[in-house]
């Protein structure tokens, strides 16, 4: 299982920020469009960043809770490189946002593996630092996506 990645992102200033609000999704789904995205500070898609579970029979029907998943994708040379810098580039919105609210969207092909862990790792990340994140993950229940 993967730690707390060993580093600590702080914000630019000693703002106080009401919450980060980090969803996940699938852009293979029709409603592809993020619920964050008309108001969405940052938008990561990680479709072609990493290879995806779903390709392993075995990880399919699975999700990004689920440890073999999570493995599958933070064991990738440069995730938890990247997910340091997305979770650091969140960190220094925190004293920008207004109205003290800072929207996240993470985007994979269907929304139940890479996002999922992309997500969660980056709320864990940022709550190291003591910036509180609710995550919603807007695809994890749907169908796999027959491809």
């Amino acid at each position: 299982m993967v730690g707390d990645f060993g580093l600590r992102v702080t914000p630019t200033d000693s703002v106080t920020i009401t919450r980060v609000v980090i969803e996940s999704f699938g852009y293979l789904h029709e409603d592809s469009k993020p619920l964050t995205s008309s108001s969405s500070h940052l938008v990561i898609d990680v479709r072609n960043l990493f290879r995806d579970p779903h390709v392993t029979p075995a990880l399919r029907y699975s999700t990004g809770r689920d440890d073999a998943v999570r493995a599958n994708v933070l064991d990738q040379v440069g995730a938890l490189e990247f997910v340091r810098a997305q979770a650091a580039a969140i960190a220094a919105l925190v004293p920008a946002a207004t109205p003290n609210v800072v929207t996240v969207a993470v985007g994979c092909a269907g929304g139940r593996h890479r996002s999922v862990v992309i997500a969660e790792a980056l709320a864990l990340l940022l709550a190291g630092d003591g910036i509180d994140a609710e995550v919603y993950h807007r695809d994890i229940r749907r169908p796999v996506v027959q491809r």
